[in-house]
C-alpha cells in the first residue's frame, strides 16, 4: 500500500476492534458497576498521582476557563479541574464511573460541574454549552471512529484540544502478550497507539504540539495467591487450570520488598494538542490533500 493511500481512521478502528476482541469487551465495559469503579478511582489516585499531576500541569488551567472532559471516569481530573476553572462539563458513559463521580462532586462540594451520561459518539452537541476553552480526553479514546471524534471536539472548542494516549508498548501489555497463546490459544492484540493519532491529525491538516512523559507505577499484593486472584479476575480467567500459568509468570516478573509482592510497570504517555480559533478551525491547519 502506498503511504498516502493509508486510511488512518480505518487503521485506528481495526486496531480498536482487535483490542476489544482480545480483552473480551470494550474498555468502558469493565467499569459498569460502582464497586469496580470505586476500586479503579482509588487505585488511580494512589498509584498514578504523578501522572494526574503532570496531566493537570500540561493543561495550563485558568480561573475563567470552561472545560469539556471527555471520558471523565470517576472524576480524578474533573474534580481538581473544577477547583481551578470556571466550569467543567464531563462526558462519561459508564454507570459505575458516573456513580463515583456523583459521590466525588458531593464530597468535594463542587457546584460547577455538569455531567453528561453518554458516550461521546452519542452526545447530541445541542445538550452542550459550547464553545469550550479546553477539550480534554485523557486515556479515554476507545472510540472506533477517531476522525469523527476529533471533528466533533473541534466543533465545540474555541481554544485547545488536548489528547493524552499511550505511546510505545506499555509494560502492562507484556503479561497478556505472554499468556494469551497458552490460555486462550490466540495472540493478544494491544490497543492502537499515539502514532496513529498523529498520522490521522496530520492527514486532517492538524499539526499538533507533542509532549511525552513517563508514568511508572506498580501493583502491590499481600501474597502470590492474591496476585493470581487479581489477574484471574482482570483477565476473566475462570478455569483453575490456568492459574498456574499466571503464577509462573508472576514469580518471574514480581519482586518482594517491605510493601509486599510488587509488580512494576513503565508507561509512556503522549499529549497531542492543538489550538482552534473562534471559527472552529485549527490555527495550524494546512491544506488538506
Amino acid at each position: 500500500m502506498r503511504y498516502m493511500e493509508i486510511d488512518w481512521n480505518k487503521a485506528w478502528a481495526e486496531e480498536t476492534e482487535l483490542w476489544n476482541q482480545s480483552a473480551g469487551k470494550p474498555c468502558q465495559g469493565f467499569w459498569e458497576d460502582k464497586n469496580s469503579a470505586e476500586v479503579f478511582a482509588q487505585k488511580d489516585i494512589r498509584q498514578h498521582k504523578k501522572r494526574l499531576e503532570k496531566t493537570l500541569s500540561l493543561l495550563e488551567l485558568t480561573p475563567d476557563m470552561r472545560v469539556l472532559d471527555i471520558g471523565a471516569g470517576p472524576g480524578n481530573l474533573a474534580i481538581p479541574m473544577a477547583k481551578k476553572t470556571a466550569w467543567v462539563t464531563t462526558v462519561e458513559p459508564s454507570p459505575g464511573m458516573n456513580a463515583v463521580l456523583d459521590d466525588q462532586i458531593a464530597e468535594n462540594r463542587i457546584t460547577n460541574i455538569t455531567t453528561i451520561r453518554a458516550a461521546w459518539e452519542e452526545v447530541d452537541i445541542t445538550l452542550l454549552t459550547p464553545p469550550y476553552d479546553l477539550v480534554v480526553a485523557s486515556l479515554s479514546l476507545g472510540m472506533p471512529d477517531l476522525k469523527g471524534t476529533i471533528e466533533k471536539m473541534n466543533q465545540v472548542c474555541s481554544g485547545q484540544v488536548a489528547l493524552f494516549w499511550h505511546a510505545g508498548i506499555p509494560e502492562w501489555e507484556d503479561m497478556p502478550r505472554a499468556l494469551w497463546p497458552d490460555i486462550f490459544a490466540m495472540p493478544y492484540h494491544g490497543g492502537p497507539k499515539s502514532d496513529i493519532i498523529f498520522q490521522l491529525l496530520y492527514r486532517m491538516g492538524i499539526y499538533p504540539d507533542v509532549k511525552v512523559f513517563s508514568n511508572d507505577f506498580c501493583e502491590i499484593f499481600e501474597s502470590m495467591d492474591s496476585a493470581v486472584s487479581f489477574y484471574a479476575r482482570r483477565f476473566q480467567i475462570l478455569s483453575p487450570e490456568h492459574q498456574p500459568i499466571v503464577e509462573a509468570y508472576l514469580k518471574e516478573h514480581c519482586k518482594k520488598d517491605d510493601r509486599g509482592l510488587v509488580h512494576e510497570f513503565n508507561h509512556i504517555i503522549m499529549k497531542l494538542s492543538w489550538q482552534l480559533g473562534d471559527s472552529g478551525c485549527s490555527s495550524t491547519q494546512g491544506e488538506k490533500r
